[in-house]
């Protein structure tokens, strides 16, 4: 399990480096990380239920300006992290689990969406240091300056990930163990919210008629996906 948790560390600082300097490659989105986080875990099917499902849960996030909001990336990698795990110690507490999952999520995502702030004011330092160093004509040091940029973004994702996971096992799981007595009926249903949610975003950002023909493709893709 132990090298398996460092190899969710080290995708998350992947997933950080393409939510900001690297790649842009759109596999930070949690529909692909819940899956690519299931392979690493061996639960590839749990990976692509959560990662649906917080995928749902963000789609009304909108970044604009300097202003905090959560990530979704890192966010994303540490909640289908945890879901799976929570799934492996109480299998039969299916809906609690993803009740603390979302719980602990959401706020984990507001820690990092503040520190990709940070990260980004850093980075606005060492362009406003690359400017003086490209009117002495010193490029030379271009290159620290990028290292820096690349492995500052890297070791976020890298570090918040481990912390995260470190939460999971100290906060989440002994909680989970201690709420297991509560009946499952009392839970039942708890995805719907978040299908709602999402199905809200959906129309509110593409409900133009133009873009039916592309919504209807997707969703006959989303449910062959869904049922292979």
């Amino acid at each position: 399990m132990f090298e398996e948790l460092i190899l969710v560390c080290l995708f998350g600082g992947l997933v950080a480096l393409d939510k900001t300097e690297a790649f842009q490659s759109m596999f930070s989105q949690p529909l692909l990380i819940g899956p690519l986080v299931g392979l690493l875990l061996h639960h590839f099917q749990l990976g692509l239920e959560i990662g649906i499902l917080l995928q749902l849960a963000y789609l009304w996030l909108m970044p604009i300006g300097t202003a905090t909001f959560p990530d979704p990336a890192v966010g994303a990698v540490v909640g289908s992290s945890g879901f799976i795990i929570l799934k492996s110690y109480l299998p039969h507490n299916p809906n609690l689990i993803l009740l603390l999952t979302l719980l602990f999520v959401i706020p984990f995502s507001l820690l990092t969406g503040w520190t990709l702030i940070k990260q980004r004011q850093l980075n606005f330092k060492l362009l406003q240091r690359a400017d003086l160093y490209a009117e002495k004509g010193d490029i030379k040091k271009f290159g620290p300056l990028f290292f820096l940029g690349i492995s500052g973004s890297f070791l976020r994702g890298f570090i918040l990930t481990g912390f995260g996971l470190l939460n999971v096992f100290v906060l989440l799981i002994p909680l989970a163990k201690l709420l297991q007595g509560i009946p499952e009926s009392y839970l039942q249903n708890l995805d719907l919210p978040i299908w709602g949610l999402g199905i809200g975003a959906l129309i509110y950002l593409f409900g133009r008629r133009k873009n039916f023909l592309w919504c209807f493709g997707g969703a006959c893709m989303g449910i062959i996906v869904i049922l292979l």
